[in-house]
């Protein structure tokens, strides 16, 4: 019996010791779930290298780009056409500050969070394309308004649509591209805002002079139903993470009271909204009147102003997009602060080079200055937008890009050009004469400098705390 005994336990060892057999219809099944997880995981890899191939980036790029350029075409028409539309409907400048800021930024602010939350769940190309074609139509009906309360509401809808660009665009630029290079690639799209703003100002103003400001809204919106088809046929949503090497996942993204208690336990993030916020409100107000200052400060036409302000945008922008973003990138590598130092020299010297060109009593004089300081302004953006992207994970991103644009939006695209039409009133009401109208526009744009100032505080502060707050990718296994 102890025999046997032994002789089973050692059958026994050497039973656990051998692998484990299954029958043969299990076995079949399991090399099956095998080879199809196998499967899986190579169809994935292949996808992630055509999403991540250079060709294909460029395309995503060229076509994130126009949508960019449509945006602001929609936005820089208003100014251009707001000296005949106030002659024509009788509107006050305090008006046009409402139609230009506060109509557009309500929405465009209070949409783009809970937008941003549908792009953390749903394909951001479909939200991009809806949201385009939102903005495009009600842009050709601005053609049709007659009054005051129409091209409100109407503009209040351009700013629903426009409310689902900025965050589906940065979040899926941060699934496309590393942390080094988001703010350049974020520039590369950004350069639709200097186009967007020439075509608009150039092309806007001269349709007004020659076939009426109504056409000018009609030829804005149309470009932009072809381009939401053209970005669901020629790109893919891609996988969360892509760029990070992540594999794909199916939890849900965080809540937003999760979302919301990261953001703001990173000090960074507190100060870089507050400096992009600020900076936000001078360069809306300035972008909404400063094609006025010229008609009324030296007596351009519409046609001369409008050139001049779209090649001066156009350049100073396209400059200061692209140093933004490639240099905060390069200069990144060395210490990563420089992603928030640059836009603290940026709006510091734009705050300098605008004060000059609003006072200056000489054309050319001011046009230097003004573009000098669109440069400098500019350098802000994408660097400010690529940080909010890199301080949090993959499944936040939308969110945080959103929190920003809703700031931004209300407090800088909603007060900024607000207040300037009524600082402009008053001043001009205080000054009186013939010329009251034109030293009410100056000085009222002089004084939002000071703003600028005021958000370089606010980047500096951001600085100092950046490199304890930056996202850290989980090592994949």
């Amino acid at each position: 019996m102890r025999r046997r005994g032994r002789t089973s336990g050692s059958t026994a060892t050497c039973s656990s010791a051998s692998p484990r057999r299954y029958p043969a219809p299990t076995a079949s099944i399991i090399s099956r779930c095998s080879e199809a997880v196998a499967s899986l995981a190579a169809d994935h890899r292949d996808a992630a290298e055509r999403l991540l191939s250079r060709r294909y980036r460029a395309r995503f790029l060229a076509l994130l780009l126009a949508v960019c350029t449509l945006t602001f075409m929609d936005r820089a028409v208003l100014s251009a056409v707001a000296q005949p539309l106030k002659l024509d409907l009788g509107f006050s400048d305090f008006q046009l500050g409402l139609l230009q800021g506060l109509s557009f930024a309500l929405l465009y602010a209070t949409m783009g969070v809970p937008i941003g939350r549908l792009a953390e769940r749903h394909s951001r190309l479909w939200i991009l394309a809806i949201s385009i074609t939102v903005f495009s139509v009600a842009t050709l009906l601005c053609g049709l308004a007659t009054g005051f309360l129409q091209l409100f509401l109407l503009r209040m809808t351009v700013g629903v649509g426009e409310a689902g660009f900025m965050s589906p665009t940065s979040s899926l630029v941060g699934d496309h591209y590393p942390a080094s290079q988001r703010a350049s690639a974020l520039s590369v799209i950004m350069l639709g805002s200097p186009i967007g703003n020439a075509i608009g100002a150039i092309a806007g103003g001269w349709i007004a002079d020659e076939w009426g400001w109504r056409v000018a809204f009609y030829a804005m919106g149309a470009p932009g139903i072809v381009v939401a088809a053209l970005l669901l046929i020629l790109l893919r949503e891609p996988p969360r993470g892509l760029a990070e090497g992540a594999p794909p996942e199916r939890r849900p993204a965080e809540s937003f009271g999760t979302v919301l208690r990261t953001v703001f336990a990173k000090r960074t993030y507190i100060h870089a909204l507050a400096g992009a916020t600020l900076a936000t409100f001078g360069l809306v107000a300035i972008g909404q009147f400063q094609m006025v200052f010229f008609v009324r400060a030296y007596a351009l036409s519409l046609t001369d102003a409008g050139l001049i302000q779209g090649a001066s945008v156009f350049v100073a922008l396209s400059l200061g997009t692209l140093i933004g973003g490639f240099g905060s990138d390069w200069a990144a590598k060395r210490d990563k602060r420089w992603s928030l130092w640059m836009p603290a020299i940026g709006v510091t010297g734009a705050a300098i080079a605008y004060s000059v060109g609003f006072l200056a009593t000489s054309l050319p004089v001011s046009i230097g200055a003004l573009l000098l300081g669109g440069m400098l302004l500019f350098l802000f953006y994408t660097p400010t937008y690529a940080t909010a992207q890199n301080l949090v994970g993959p499944r936040m991103r939308a969110t945080a890009v959103a929190i920003i644009a809703m700031c931004c939006g209300l407090v800088g695209s909603g007060l900024g050009p607000t207040w300037l039409g009524f600082a402009s009133d008053r001043i001009a009401a205080s000054v009186g004469g013939a010329e009251a109208s034109a030293t009410g526009i100056r000085y009222a744009l002089a004084s939002v400098t000071l703003a600028f100032l005021w958000s370089a505080i606010h980047y500096l502060i951001a600085a100092r705390t950046l490199r304890g707050d930056l996202y850290q990718a989980p090592e994949v296994r």
